[in-house]
């Protein structure tokens, strides 16, 4: 039997159209990755975002004690994609990762 709810990874091509919601402020998200699937990651962030001005890729780059990649990236003035967390919650690539929030500034 199919899949009735699709799953995607950093493996899919692209997703599907967000449904943005409003946020006063920034939220963002910092999540650990593994390091050889960096430039990869950032790759596949940067296609399915391209044409989305309100998230900005703040830095990746990999951690001075372990190694491993670490990749920063922030909504301004809307909610993190739900989408974009269940990746990042159900990927095998993704270690952890962390969502903030602050006011805009």
């Amino acid at each position: 039997m199919a899949d009735i709810v699709p799953s995607y990874s950093f493996q899919s091509p692209d997703l599907p159209a967000p449904q943005a919601v409003e946020y006063a402020g920034v939220q963002g998200v910092v999540f650990l990755i593994e390091p050889d699937q960096l430039e990869m990651i950032i790759s596949k962030i940067e296609g399915w975002f391209d044409e989305r001005d309100e998230i900005v890729l703040v830095d990746s780059g990999q951690s001075d004690k372990k190694g491993i990649g670490t990749v920063i990236m922030e909504w301004e003035g809307f909610e993190i994609d739900p989408l974009f967390l269940a990746i990042l919650r159900d990927d095998e690539l993704v270690f952890d990762y962390a969502v903030y929030t602050r006011p805009e500034g």
